[in-house]
């Protein structure tokens, strides 16, 4: 195929690459209590989620191939090549050791194997699980092989399969009414809903995936750059589509079971408890295999990255295998604290990851008005980056009462962990202004 023409057989292979890079076995676990929380609300709710959890990762990767590097921390040179730095390496250990990929231990564990441990066990069984779980992610990590992608390229159908016999039968012989909505959900279920949508941790992994992404779509033979990022623009609506009706489906999932199940802790023990109903326990050790095998690869794809990553930044003064290492040791210590409980831990960063990476996207995407100009850039990543550290100590409580009363007076949207928005355009405001004063 001619690198300057498009055609459907090129945009959908790249469209279903996309998607396996976004739809990571973890990511179907957070749609189904989403739903259980926002009951009657789901529409407003799944609509945030989708904003947050899908559309920002696609653009993350869009803006990557419209900046024209390989390299994540180009993102946010005009703000400081050390800023740069540090964003991208909190990012790569947010999605790395920090939660994702401990994440995955615990995803596979409790939609997995925690139905079959008797009472009382858990934790030890989670520790023996954990243990195998993360000696084989090291081993394949520093050992790759073709075999593991060919497992990826078979399990990721078959869990959609799975997944779409449990929603079929959802939809036919629903577990009971929907219930109203909570918390939250009963009062701003659009911007809890996108809030939720960081779990994902997608929008992160844009920026260190993004390079791989590019690179496989020129690897299919697309050299000229308005070809490669059209590409990426329709492969991504397409993905995004996959993903919101799986998404949508899910959610539909969980606002269903409340009344069966009661209110779930986390969508592992809930797509469990559902598949056995629907699927009895055959459909279940199905599952299990299947979820097992989709949360070792994407394991073992976050750890040979992160590694990798960090190989370069250091300049190879430590080896790749020691990176390996280490990141599998850290993330068998993190992932027996429990999923529910990484979930939590998790929140806290992510509020201040999140605001800091969405303005940078955005940044990078109106590169035609802001033209990657300091003056603009470093203003808004100040404030921004300042509002995203008080909200995340907000969700911590570590803010003072009076604080959040005066900030919720002046600031708009920060009562609802939207404080960062107004700082963001009054810094890129101050940024035009200090362009058009100093400019000759």
């Amino acid at each position: 195929m001619s690198p300057n023409k498009m055609s459907m057989s090129l945009i959908i292979p790249v469209s279903l690459m996309l998607f396996s890079f976004f739809f990571g076995a973890g990511n179907f676990i957070f749609p189904p209590i989403l739903g259980q929380n926002a009951g009657d609300s789901m529409l407003p709710a799944i609509i945030g989620f989708c904003i947050s959890g899908v559309g920002l990762p696609l653009t993350g990767v869009i803006a990557m191939a419209l900046n024209r590097s390989d390299n994540p921390e180009s993102m946010a040179n005009p703000v400081h090549p050390y800023y740069a730095k540090a964003v991208i390496i909190i990012c790569s250990l947010t999605i790395g050791p920090f939660f994702a990929i401990p994440r995955t231990a615990a995803v596979s564990f409790d939609t997995g194997i925690l139905a079959f441990i008797p009472a009382g066990y858990e934790s030890i069984a989670l520790a023996v699980y954990s243990f195998l779980f993360f000696v084989l992610t090291y081993v394949l990590s520093v050992n790759p092989s073709k075999l593991l992608d060919h497992i990826g390229k078979v399990l990721t159908p078959m869990l959609l399969t799975c997944l779409a016999i449990l929603i079929a039968c959802v939809i036919f012989k629903p577990m009971g009414e929907i219930q109203p909505s909570v918390g939250e959900f009963a009062t701003i279920p659009f911007f809890k809903g996108f809030v939720e949508g960081y779990n994902t941790m997608d929008l992160l992994a844009s920026l260190l995936f993004g390079a791989a992404a590019i690179n496989a779509i020129e690897g299919r033979g697309i050299l000229d750059h308005k070809i490669l990022t059209k590409v990426c623009i329709y492969s991504g609506i397409i993905a995004a589509s996959f993903l919101m009706v799986i998404y949508g489906a899910l959610t539909y999932m969980g606002a269903t079971s409340v009344a069966l199940f009661g209110m779930m802790e986390n969508g592992g023990q809930l797509l469990n408890l559902i598949t056995i109903h629907y699927m009895s326990w055959g459909g279940k050790i199905i599952l299990a295999l299947i979820i097992f095998f989709a949360c070792l690869t994407t394991s073992i794809g976050v750890t040979s990255s992160v590694s990798g990553y960090f190989n370069i930044v250091f300049k190879e003064k430590i080896q790749y295998e020691r990176y390996v290492a280490a990141i599998c040791a850290f993330s068998f210590v993190v992932s027996n604290v429990g999923l529910s409980n990484i979930i939590k831990i998790s929140i806290p960063v992510l509020c201040m990851l999140y605001p800091i990476t969405i303005v940078l996207v955005l940044l990078n995407l109106g590169n035609g008005i802001f033209k990657r100009d300091p003056k603009i850039y470093r203003p808004a990543m100040t404030f921004t980056t300042i509002f995203a550290i008080i909200d995340s100590l907000r969700t911590l409580g570590l803010t003072s009462e009076g604080l959040n009363t005066m900030l919720s007076q002046y600031i708009p949207l920060y009562s609802i962990g939207f404080g960062w928005v107004a700082p963001c355009i009054a810094g890129i405001l101050v940024g035009f202004v200090w362009k058009a004063l100093t400019s000759k």
